[in-house]
């Protein structure tokens, strides 16, 4: 990965001397970070069982008299014992842009009026990143994922991904002097078939235009493109493509 997407960027905040700037660590801070991201009912996702699981949740309530968070459950039964058994568990979201990570210790099943959630300490750290800090995951070789533009001039166009994040995606060009991809051009009208999980349907700005040299000696150019017209179901399926890809990844090196 170019990027680290992993939800193991948060091990250790003092070996990351760069992520303190972008951390969260007052309980007025975090309580008033996390009850703004539950009020707004954004999509979260729980990275559990070191990694090798994750749950699509929602915030519930932030009880700072408590000191607990509220989640959710889940809709597998299998997940949610995953969740239950795991003694650390990841947080990650991206609310308007903003993206939020943080470790809990294990999870806990409580009875609200509305039925089982899910309960956990409150953070003492919470890490914040702002737009321009999201982190990308590489899209697979083997099984390249294509991005359709409809409204290029002419005729469509259809380029592979190199990365992927909630915020944009980087496309491999068909030539280092391709035109039509210089920078602040928007196309609109753009389709990725994120597999195995959903079409995603979005605008393109692009961004920033780069040159590399390949093993093979041979140069190549991708661009770096910003999202355009991003709905709450479209960020619900960029985080849930990027969360199997880190699933994938885990697989395949452990």
């Amino acid at each position: 990965m170019s990027e680290d997407n992993s939800p193991d960027m948060l091990h250790d905040n003092q070996a990351q001397p760069d992520l303190a700037r972008y951390t969260l660590d007052t309980p007025v801070e975090v309580v008033h970070h996390l009850s703004s991201i539950a009020k707004s009912g954004h999509m979260v996702t729980v990275f559990s069982n070191k990694g090798k699981t994750f749950i699509l949740t929602r915030f519930l309530e932030v009880d700072a008299r408590r000191g607990v968070l509220l989640l959710d459950w889940g809709a597998d039964p299998a997940t949610n014992e995953q969740l239950l058994h795991s003694e650390r568990n990841v947080f990650v979201c991206s609310p308007e842009g903003v993206k939020t990570q943080f470790v809990t210790t294990a999870a806990r099943k409580v009875m609200l009026d509305s039925g089982p959630a899910f309960e956990v300490d409150l953070p003492v750290q919470v890490i914040k990143l702002q737009r321009r800090e999201f982190f990308r995951i590489q899209t697979p070789v083997g099984n390249p994922v294509s991005c359709h533009i409809a409204d290029f001039p002419n005729r469509p166009q259809d380029l592979v991904l190199f990365d992927i994040s909630l915020g944009g995606c980087s496309l491999w060009l068909p030539s280092v002097q391709a035109p039509g991809f210089d920078m602040g051009q928007k196309y609109q009208h753009c389709s990725l078939e994120l597999k195995p999980l959903g079409n995603l349907k979005v605008g393109i700005e692009i961004r920033h235009r780069l040159t590399t040299r390949l093993r093979n000696g041979n140069e190549a150019t991708r661009v770096g493109c910003a999202f355009l017209n991003m709905t709450p179901s479209s960020e619900t399926l960029v985080q849930r493509y990027v969360g199997h890809l880190e699933r994938e990844r885990r697989a395949l090196f452990g």
